[in-house]
């Protein structure tokens, strides 16, 4: 059960709200936040800018916008340095207004072609040349390890000339693999900055009499933060609107898993572009990207109906997901209503729908939908990474950590972050966090490979974990053990503390 409230609330504040139970929106203080589904007044919101994926073609260079050339290109696609895989660059122009920031937060979703099952969650287990002893190394390695990044301005003419300058680039096959034709990466773009930089317009603005901040028309579906007018904010002015949709979660969970197939119902129709966040945790720990123990984890999940399943090809384990109110479906066209009231044979639902929209909806159609739970940011900063002198196994560098707290009662929380690096070739830029754990050649010790992050995620404090001046590799030459590093390294964590409200 929920309750919809449109108007003047019990503090004088044109907005929209929607809270849970018998809670009474008109009257329950902002403070309460949990109590919230929807408040239009928490101006800290989290939107999707935009999902892009790119199918594999060998052997062709391919730019959009049609017509255009590697000059003024939004999006190229070139084949890579050998066969099996291409390079994927975007400048932030392809995204328009819906990206306002130079850097985002981002994910790769690695989906393949043949079933279309998602298998970022995968580490790998791979071993490197033996020496005259038989003694070699041992890694494990998500598919997705440091897949290049979003670039500030990237001067490589290796790619182009002119050069990429500000956008992302990223690689269509999986770690240590020429597999570009056998997955389709969806680019995953998040309205949130990646950067020390501060959320746009995220300060309470005062109340304005005569100011427009709620339009819920046959015209309009869009509602303003308090201080701004409808009529002339900016997006991220717009608490919602139809293409500023508020990021929503029409399923989220922590189950244990066996080995094997689990099904979970939905309870909503989905398909095989709906995207889904998943860890997959071991011994209690809820760590992000990976588990950070030296195991096998490898977990499939996609969808069909109104059901998720997920595959798990490793031991029993745990995993906490959430499926978002997003794919790849374009909008609809119609003559549904844009307030749109129905009973879905369990509860009572209320709907804000992009104007001209079908029925039944896409999900780019629904702006907001009273069963689904907003995300909320509990907790969101910046920190600096000291730099570390390069280490020799078995003496390596442990971890550096620091730990942020928040208030997560009334919440089931989540945990968002990018690593933001300087390279020696590509300058300033963040990746998505990567994780790669090895297993010296001698077996003296196993540890982070440098680059490699992680956060483990409590119930009211996240911890995080780098691991910069070890070694990612580990090779015999020259009748001697060698160590290489990354030409980049970790300067700083932007992270998001993300919390949905429960029932």
């Amino acid at each position: 059960m929920t309750k919809t409230f449109i108007g003047i609330d019990s503090v004088g504040e044109p907005c929209v709200k929607i809270t849970k139970g018998d809670i009474d929106p008109f009257s329950e203080p902002d403070a309460n936040r949990s109590s919230f589904l929807v408040n239009s007044k928490f101006t800290n919101d989290v939107k999707i800018a935009g999902i892009d994926s790119t199918p594999f073609s060998p052997n062709s260079t391919t730019y959009w916008p049609a017509g255009t050339s590697n000059t003024n290109y939004h999006k190229k696609k070139m084949p890579g340095s050998v066969a099996g895989f291409s390079y994927i660059m975007i400048r932030n122009a392809y995204f328009g207004d819906a990206l306002p920031y130079d850097l985002p937060v981002y994910d790769l979703k690695y989906q393949r072609v043949s079933d279309d099952r998602y298998v970022e969650n995968f580490r790998v287990f791979t071993q490197g040349a033996e020496d005259p002893g038989g003694r070699e190394p041992g890694y494990r390695t998500m598919i997705g390890w440091m897949n290049n990044g979003w670039w500030l301005n990237d001067t490589q003419t290796f790619y182009g000339s002119p050069p990429l300058g500000k956008g992302i680039r990223y690689y269509t096959n999986t770690f240590g693999a020429l597999d570009g034709g056998s997955y389709e990466i969806k680019l995953v773009v998040w309205r949130l900055p990646a950067t020390n930089v501060p959320l746009l317009d995220s300060d309470p603005m005062p109340s304005v009499p005569g100011l427009r901040a709620v339009e819920i028309t046959d015209e309009f579906c869009r509602v303003a933060k308090p201080g701004y007018d409808t009529r002339t904010a900016t997006p991220t002015q717009l608490a919602f609107d139809s293409s500023g949709r508020p990021l929503s979660v029409i399923k989220a969970g922590d189950i244990a898993l066996p080995s094997g197939l689990t099904e979970i119902e939905v309870g909503y129709p989905v398909d095989s572009t709906t995207i889904c966040d998943m860890l997959q945790y071991e011994n209690g720990v809820i760590s992000y990207p990976v588990s950070g123990y030296f195991t096998d984890t490898r977990c499939e999940y996609w969808f069909s109906g109104t059901k998720l399943y997920i595959n798990n090809l490793s031991g029993p384990c745990r995993v906490r997901y959430l499926v978002l109110s997003n794919d790849q479906l374009p909008p609809t066209s119609g003559n549904n209503k844009v307030f749109h009231q129905f009973h879905d044979g369990v509860q009572d639902v209320v709907q804000f729908l992009r104007p001209g929209a079908a029925d039944p909806p896409n999900f780019a159609d629904i702006v907001l939908d009273s069963r689904w739970p907003a995300i909320q940011i509990l907790a969101e900063g910046y920190q600096p990474i000291a730099a570390q002198s390069q280490r020799t196994p078995p003496a390596v560098n442990t971890g550096q950590s620091f730990t942020v707290g928040f208030n997560g009662a009334g919440f089931f929380p989540f945990v968002k972050y990018m690593t933001v690096m300087s390279d020696a070739d590509a300058g300033v830029g963040v990746k998505a966090p990567s994780a790669r754990l090895v297993e010296s050649y001698d077996n003296s010790t196993r540890y982070n490979a440098g680059n490699s992050s992680f956060c483990i995620l409590g119930s009211n404090q996240a911890t995080f974990w780098t691991y910069e001046g070890n070694p990612y590799q580990e090779r015999y030459t020259n009748n001697a053990w060698a160590f290489d590093y990354s030409t980049s390294r970790i300067v700083g964590i932007r992270y998001y503390i993300l919390g949905i409200p429960t029932s």
